[in-house]
């Protein structure tokens, strides 16, 4: 269940966030789309807004939604805490779970991310640590990482340290293996899936979430 990107179009920018620069944080609670791109949020997962700006084409992200719940046709969740950041610079670097870049022609910047998609690790500890400051910090904090160091395993490793170096895709003994993710309490567990499980992502990730969640209530 990753974290996804998807795009605010300008039109609504300017309508619901009027005079809002970066800085300013945009107290957004929700994302009006029904797309099927969106569906990984089902099962966790960040959702990170964001908007293109003239006259430049500026990459802004707007906000970063948490906690996300899908009702009456829009994502919803507590209002949005992180101020506007302009990410323009980080447009080469980001790569996307699949691999491939941002790729746009001039002008069409916008319409080059109208699909939302899947952020990658790196991506996204790019993207909050372009955002700095308290917010930043505490948006990471909220992600506790739990998964615990393991350089002998078959798999690669999912620790805090590891974890941007892993990829999305692993492969051991004739399988191959996706990363994934659950969040509980606060805290955020990884894992690698057998790929042949991805039907039923959902299924596996209630399961695991519901295990981690009650490890953690027992210990305190």
């Amino acid at each position: 269940m990753p974290d996804m990107l998807a795009i605010i179009s300008k039109a609504v920018f300017e309508k619901e966030a009027a005079g809002r620069a970066p800085g300013d944080v945009h107290p957004i609670d929700r994302y009006r789309s029904a797309s099927k791109h969106l569906e990984p949020l089902r099962a966790g997962g960040r959702l990170f807004l964001f908007t293109v700006r003239p006259p430049s084409e500026s990459l802004w992200l707007v906000a970063v939604l948490e906690g996300l719940r899908f009702e009456d046709g829009e994502w919803r969740a507590p209002p949005n805490r992180v101020p506007i950041t302009d990410v323009t610079a980080l447009i080469p670097r980001i790569r996307f779970e699949s691999g491939k870049g941002i790729q746009a022609a001039k002008g069409a910047l916008g319409m080059s991310l109208q699909t939302p998609r899947a952020l990658a690790a790196g991506d996204v500890a790019l993207l909050l640590q372009s955002v700095g400051g308290a917010e930043g910090s505490t948006v990471q904090a909220r992600r506790i990482n739990l998964t615990a160091h393991d350089e002998q395993g078959p798999l690669p490793c999912l620790c805090r340290r590891c974890l941007p170096r892993s990829g999305e895709r692993a492969e051991s003994g004739g399988m191959s293996f996706l990363r994934t993710q659950v969040e509980a309490e606060g805290r955020t567990l990884f894992y690698w899936m057998p790929e042949e499980l991805q039907p039923d992502t959902e299924r596996v990730a209630k399961s695991v979430q519901n295990v981690l969640a009650a490890r953690l209530r027992s210990t305190g």
